[in-house]
């Protein structure tokens, strides 16, 4: 399952504190509204002075690009600024309104500016540090505007997304997410985010609520469909779940990690035809979404078309390289061709990503003692079993192994072992039936295969070992 992160969804409002001149401390906020003409002008002035909200006006009536933004321009040194915008800020406090400005180089349009707040602009600046990954030094911009002004709802918001996304106090993150809301209410990017921050917390079921409560304000919010999946996910509600992804795909069709979870959770389901298709479109949108390449080999290996799974798996490791288990999964495409040596080299480069991945040292035992590599096959397999000693595959292997090198006691004891973890296992019993009839205990080898025989599944893959332990009980019972 693919997690957003909180400064993905946060780039569109970030975006807004557009970099207009080089670092400077001087620097101001600006916001706009352009109009048609001077009596329009003047009417939206009467109005902010009487106290409209000067983001909300440019929302409504601004004929510029800036109109979706609230107005805002950007942050800017004065001396860098059009004359008559230069000339029309000079004296203004932060938080006054210019006069009407006649805007030179446009014929038939005039302008109303209004001088950002020291706490905005200190938050604007903190969201250009966020753009270019200085989170540190954008956690201290937002710090100081909730210093200066501690009132500031979109401080405390944009502060608790930057802690969240530098991973160093979730706690905190909540605790500022939960301020911006009791300020404002009505953010439904706030209440999205914060949801985020209560899933990482352990909390899924505080964190639906505040991706409901997200969608109450904003419906059409495609992320917080998104995050409300993964969510319900979390709580173990797979319909509920490709109902949020389905709802946040209808709003922003192109959003390749819904696609991603839908298929996941579609495949959850016993669907793999269209959890193929969601995966197929992710990638269309995403060419280069390494999990949906790894999660589309594994399903057409379901299907029995390795070629196609192998394929994938190749894409997948190119997409991320550091991506431990579509090594893995390249690895064992590649052992079932019997490309043991670069199956080997696959395995080893998962471990090398995820040291604790006690199937990766399972298989690459597996590998090596295809091989003839006894001795390295029983260190993988020692290894994986200090990382997963109630494996009874793990077991059986490694008592397959030592038995192999003529350690008879040692087989026995991991293959009973093997048995005392899962009783049904049948061909463990099998192994230990054989390595009893070796070890000269005929009755309790004859015990073993009858076990098998009872347990072992009506498959081609038992066909040869069955008739073998038939004719091995033919001669123990005589």
């Amino acid at each position: 399952m693919i997690r957003t992160r909180v400064l993905y969804l946060l780039m569109p409002l970030l975006a807004t504190a557009a970099i207009a001149a080089p670092q400077q401390t001087a620097r101001v906020g600006v916001r706009l509204i352009a109009v048609k003409t001077r009596e329009e002008a003047g009417g939206l002035r009467a109005r902010l002075l009487a106290g409209e909200a000067f983001d909300n006006l440019a929302r409504k009536y601004s004929t510029a690009p800036s109109a979706g933004d609230g107005g805002w321009l950007g942050l800017f040194v004065p001396a860098d600024l059009k004359k008559e915008f230069r000339d029309a800020l000079a004296g203004l406090a932060p938080g006054q309104v210019s006069p009407v400005v006649e805007i030179n180089d446009e014929k038939g349009a005039f302008a109303l500016l209004e001088l950002a707040s020291e706490a905005e602009t200190r938050t604007a600046a903190g969201c250009e540090l966020a753009e270019q990954g200085k989170l540190e030094e954008a956690v201290t911009e937002f710090r100081e505007a909730i210093r200066i002004n501690p009132r500031y709802a979109q401080a405390h918001y944009f502060l608790g997304a930057a802690l969240f996304e530098l991973d160093n106090g979730v706690d905190e993150a909540v605790t500022e997410l939960r301020e911006a809301i009791e300020l404002n209410p009505g953010s439904a990017e706030a209440h999205n985010t914060l949801g985020l921050a209560l899933v990482e917390q352990g909390n899924p079921d505080d964190a639906v609520r505040e991706y409901s409560a997200a969608l109450r304000i904003n419906p059409e919010y495609a992320e917080a469909h998104y995050n409300s999946g993964n969510a319900l996910d979390d709580e173990g509600k797979p319909i509920e779940a490709i109902g949020e992804y389905r709802e946040a795909l209808r709003i922003n069709p192109d959003m390749a990690e819904a696609h991603y979870n839908l298929g996941v959770a579609l495949n959850g389901q016993g669907k793999p035809g269209e959890a193929i298709a969601e995966y197929r479109e992710a990638l269309r949108i995403r060419p280069g979404l390494a999990q949906a390449h790894n999660a589309l080999g594994k399903a057409l290996g379901d299907q029995n078309k390795p070629h196609e799974a192998f394929a994938e798996y190749r894409a997948a490791v190119r997409a991320n390289p550091s991506y431990g288990q579509a090594h893995y999964n390249l690895g064992t495409a590649l052992k079932d061709q019997g490309k043991l040596d670069e199956a080997i080299a696959e395995y080893r480069a998962a471990i090398g990503v995820n040291p604790h991945h006690a199937q990766a040292y399972n298989n690459l035992g597996v590998a090596l003692k295809e091989q003839g590599k006894l001795d390295e096959a029983i260190s993988e397999y020692r290894i994986a079993l200090r990382i997963n000693p109630n494996d009874a595959v793990l077991h059986n292997n490694l008592g397959a192994a030592v038995g192999d090198l003529g350690h008879v006691d040692e087989a026995i004891a991991e293959y009973r072992e093997a048995l005392r973890l899962n009783p049904g296992f049948a061909l463990a019993h099998y192994n230990l039936g054989d390595a009893l009839r070796l070890g000269g205990d005929r009755a309790a080898a004859a015990s073993e295969f009858r076990d098998f025989l009872r347990l072992a599944p009506q498959n081609t893959q038992f066909n040869e070992r069955m008739d073998r332990a038939r004719n091995i009980l033919v001669e123990l019972e005589k």
